[in-house]
């Protein structure tokens, strides 16, 4: 799978009294960097000293190629439960800061913490649909217990997918067993433990 996203001229990652010139420079290429890598590579790890810019690098990371889709898809973006606040809230800031108002007026965003409520976000039609959706580590395993939102993530992560047919071939096999997860019940109860 290939995707080709260039970093979205519109965003401008200067701040005054926030971020230094060099410092904002320094995010922009780190945002290209990713957005050139994601061309033959599933995900990119940012890690770097706290106060860097991380967060707002991965923003303009995912407004890019929710511009780049022309606002039509949602782009997900994985947080760890302990941020789950402070990113929505960082994304406002910039929005407020680093987009142009036309822009910033137009994308959507939301949160999700369990399976239900990303699947339900998935399925808004196109004039309800949030650009970016902030999904918590985690989200798709706790508190799973209902096996048709199973069977809707397994769809949804075959939705469109290529050359399947093996795959499913296998799905049909272990279904049953899948969708109970016994063996994951019998070895660790605590996964499911919000």
């Amino acid at each position: 799978m290939s995707f080709s996203y260039p970093f979205a001229d519109d965003i401008n990652l200067y701040v005054q009294g926030r971020v230094l010139p060099e410092d904002a420079e320094r995010q922009k290429r780190t945002a290209k960097e990713i957005l050139r890598r994601l061309k033959n590579q599933p995900g990119i790890i940012l890690a770097d000293e706290v106060g860097m810019g991380k967060t707002f690098v991965a923003l303009a990371v995912a407004v890019s190629v929710v511009i780049e889709d022309n606002f039509r898809n949602p782009v997900i973006v994985m947080v760890p439960p302990s941020l789950r606040e402070k990113w929505p809230r960082d994304f406002q800031l910039f929005k407020e800061k680093c987009l142009p108002q036309k822009i910033a007026e137009k994308i959507r965003s939301a949160a999700a913490e369990r399976a239900i409520e990303f699947l339900k976000l998935l399925d808004d039609p196109p004039d309800r649909r949030n650009n970016l959706i902030f999904l918590t580590h985690g989200a798709l395993s706790r508190g799973l217990t209902d096996q048709w939102v199973k069977w809707a993530l397994i769809n949804r992560a075959l939705y469109n997918r290529k050359n399947t047919s093996n795959l499913r071939r296998a799905l049909c096999r272990v279904a049953g067993r899948l969708i109970s997860m016994a063996w994951v019940d019998r070895r660790c109860p605590e996964v499911w433990s919000p």
